[in-house]
């Protein structure tokens, strides 16, 4: 009996890879960015801050090589802002916070060394809310640091979405 509960569901699995394949199902990989970012250059933004990281490790994910020396670079990716905000949205009856939201936005262009546009100037904005509890404040602070970090990171990826649009 168990064997034929093991061929069957072998058998489902093999039909439902078939769809797949048939349907023209892939996973997305990581998009191609314009040929002209080969040698990339971050400026506007703090070189050693999380966000330059964020932006650099997403570049080299795309086979992209990121200089520390603007005039090696055959492209400049340039941050003009970089704000985040801590908004209150919802209190309880005697005014404690319940619930924070935090947004940040990044505006970016791309140029080359030749200071041809890739990429105009843009902004992407992204916000999460949490949960607050007053008795809880060092695993909220925890939670707040985590709650920022995946927003950047999730930011970063919009920003490289974009670029990679203006490649297609």
């Amino acid at each position: 009996m168990s064997m034929r509960i093991r061929l069957s569901g072998l058998l489902l699995l093999l039909v439902l890879a078939a769809v797949l394949a048939g349907c023209g199902f892939q996973l997305r990989g990581s998009s191609a960015l314009p040929q002209s970012m080969s040698v990339t250059y971050i400026k506007g933004i703090r070189p050693f801050g999380t966000l330059a990281d964020d932006f650099a490790a997403a570049l080299r994910l795309r086979n992209i090589t990121v200089t520390d020396r603007e005039r090696n670079a055959t492209a400049l990716l340039e941050i003009t802002e970089n704000s985040t905000e801590k908004l209150v949205v919802s209190v309880d009856t005697d005014g404690n916070v319940l619930e924070y939201e935090i947004r940040q936005i990044i505006r970016f262009s791309v140029v080359t060394a030749d200071q041809l546009v890739v990429v105009p100037e843009q902004s992407v904005v992204l916000s999460r809310d949490y949960i607050f509890s007053s008795t809880d404040v060092l695993g909220k602070q925890r939670e707040e640091q985590v709650v920022r970090a995946t927003l950047q990171e999730n930011l970063v990826n919009l920003a490289m979405l974009r670029i990679a649009a203006v490649a297609h």
